[in-house]
């Protein structure tokens, strides 16, 4: 029975976050405690009382409809999964000792609930958005076709690293000489890089692109992309994606590693990156 548990409560992992505009209670926590999400998870997903259990915060819809449509497909099988196979007899007669899976407003209640919406901050005109996973599945989907830009800083760049297949680490902000201090964030202040517009036109038409063509922005967290793609539909771009976890991904807001970007993110995806940079796609300053 501990099994069925577990992987009942690894399920809601795997749900996308929109729900419908007219559901009705039960809400999405009520749910998220009757369907025994918190057995793994905790009560407010965000305290995993499982190794095997991910922390639920954050996790975009992109992301978790292809985890979903997979597992509940039969086609995607590992650990976790085919211990939610047994618990939904995937593959097999149904019998008593099987759940019921869980209707489509029911798993968009829960997810509402979980993902509390995209914030005001990473939203953007253009309203294209995708996690760090979705970002990756659209670059091998469309491959040569869209623009792959890195806008955080070049320290940021030098010592944490960079997605393999960025075309190009064009700084949003930049930070000027470390002698100025920005004593609300604990941190040296950043500036507007005055080149960021010029230098994104140069390299759009350098490599045949235009104002139409789809070019995903990624920062730390998804916020610096927000505004990234705010100012370029102001200069008549129209198909510009943000990345809303970024590379590093959300800081956890609750529990023992609370302020640890562990929630998401390229990195915590586990999507390819490395510390080593490619010359000819960094950032330059004249």
């Amino acid at each position: 029975m501990n099994h069925i548990i577990i992987g009942y409560a690894v399920l809601c992992l795997f749900i996308p976050w929109q729900a419908y505009a007219g559901d009705k209670e039960p809400d999405g926590k009520l749910l998220f405690e009757n369907h025994g999400c918190t057995n793994c998870h905790g009560l407010n997903g965000v305290h995993p009382t499982s190794k095997y259990a991910p922390v639920l915060k954050g996790k975009p819809a992109d992301y978790l409809i292809k985890k979903a449509s997979a597992i509940f497909s039969g086609k995607r099988f590992s650990n976790n999964t085919r211990l939610m196979h047994e618990q939904f007899c995937i593959g097999d007669e149904k019998d008593e000792g099987c759940y019921p899976t869980p209707s489509n407003s029911e798993l968009k209640k829960i997810a509402q609930w979980l993902s509390l919406g995209l914030a005001e901050k990473k939203k953007t005109p253009q309203a294209l958005y995708v996690s760090a996973q979705g970002a990756y599945d659209k670059l091998q989907e469309l491959d040569d076709k869209t623009l792959f830009i890195d806008i955080r800083t070049r320290a940021e760049v030098a010592f944490l690293g960079m997605p393999n297949d960025i075309d190009a680490n064009i700084p949003y902000m930049t930070i000027g000489d470390y002698s100025e201090w920005n004593e609300k964030k604990q941190n040296f202040k950043l500036y507007p890089n005055s080149e960021f517009t010029l230098l994104i036109d140069e390299f759009v038409s350098k490599h045949g692109f235009d104002k139409d063509s789809p070019i995903i922005l990624i920062c730390r967290s998804g916020n610096r992309s927000a505004k990234a793609a705010k100012l370029l539909f102001a200069t008549g771009y129209t198909n510009v994606y943000s990345v809303v976890d970024g590379f590093e991904g959300d800081k956890l807001k609750e529990g023992t590693r609370k302020g640890e970007r562990i929630v998401n993110g390229w990195k915590n995806s586990g999507l390819p990156w490395s510390y080593k940079l490619k010359r000819e796609a960094m950032y330059m300053e004249i």
